[in-house]
């Protein structure tokens, strides 16, 4: 099984795996139920950046680069049309180059109303770490409008601890584009968004609990442990459960292994693989007797999972019976 990425798509979204900024999803492990972002745009899985990488841009487009470098707001703004038709990445870069006097005119084209251009805008708002742009891009990440997902993600890269709040309230917005950008930067911001998530976590449910697990996973961040601990007590939806087991294995010490070798004995086969994966990337070996009773469990994801975490645990390579009853060895996810 392989593990699949769940990274969110879209314009600025990707750019930031670009400039390799926002965290991967994680190391290999059991598959989440997720996959990649829905797109609101039209921009696709290329993003930004990549409309079309590596081609010179136009006459018409360097004229306006050109003019761009006086600094005056009206040449800046008359960029942001270009995004569409040309090397997204060289103009990127261009606007960087201005540093913060090209966040008035870009802070302006948020309300433009073409949903491209206020998308664009806010992008490269979140590209130059814009801190003054941050309440009218809060105002478009609370709005209804089009495409406010990289209003969440310029938060995340400007990194302001005012915007925690106000993404983790994103993580009930109806769209799942707007749910997984503001994921991706709550992870972003990192560690300083666990008070905030794990405060919300128990009036939490659904999709919004199980974006709030998935961020911590990859905050990594102990103080979480008690609050998903909690939500594993009462939590019957097994695709939350299942987040809440990745989550342990990240966020997870010593007091989370009896409850996952409890949790690993009993429960749905889909989230027993969870439960052991977590156990072996925790190197549970209090949890060996266990997961050697699930070696022989009759699903043979479970067996598999079982003898992986074995493996992580005792340090020793581990058959198991697979779907054919055949004696074989699992490779390796954890290193």
């Amino acid at each position: 099984m392989t593990r699949i990425l769940a990274l969110a798509a879209g314009v600025l979204l990707v750019a930031a795996t670009w400039a390799g900024r926002v965290p991967d999803a994680g190391a290999a492990g059991p598959p989440p139920d997720g996959g990649a972002v829905p797109v609101e745009g039209s921009f696709g899985a290329g993003g930004l950046h990549t409309a079309f990488p590596g081609t010179p841009l136009s006459a018409d487009a360097a004229a306006a680069v050109e003019r761009a470098k006086s600094g005056e707001p009206d040449a800046i703004r008359a960029l942001l049309p270009f995004f569409a038709t040309e090397d997204n990445e060289r103009l990127v870069r261009f606007v960087t180059t201005l540093g913060p006097g090209a966040a008035p005119p870009l802070i302006a084209a948020l309300d433009d109303p073409d949903p491209r251009i206020a998308e664009t805008a806010a992008g490269l708002l979140g590209e130059l770490r814009a801190r003054p742009a941050v309440p009218k891009l809060t105002a478009f990440l609370q709005s209804d409008r089009p495409r406010r997902y990289v209003a969440a993600w310029a938060l995340g890269e400007i990194k302001n601890p005012d915007s925690i709040p106000v993404l983790v309230g994103a993580l009930r917005d109806p769209n799942e584009s707007v749910v997984k950008a503001a994921t991706r930067a709550l992870i972003n911001i990192g560690r300083k968004s666990t008070p905030a998530i794990v405060a919300s976590l128990p009036a939490s449910s659904g999709r919004a609990r199980k974006a709030m697990l998935r961020a911590l996973e990859d905050i990594e961040d102990t103080k979480a442990e008690d609050a998903i601990l909690s939500v594993l007590e009462t939590e019957k939806d097994p695709v939350v459960q299942a987040a809440a087991a990745r989550a342990l294995s990240k966020c997870g010490t010593a007091k989370s292994y009896a409850p996952l070798e409890r949790w690993l004995l009993s429960g749905d086969v889909g989230v027993r693989v969870e439960w052991a994966w977590s156990l072996g990337i925790l190197i549970a070996k209090p949890a060996e007797g266990a997961l050697r009773q699930t070696l022989e469990h009759p699903d043979p994801n479970v067996r598999e999972w079982s003898a992986r975490a074995l493996e992580n645990v005792t340090g020793e390579r581990i058959l198991y019976r697979d779907a054919k009853g055949k004696m074989t060895l699992p490779y390796n996810l954890y290193r």
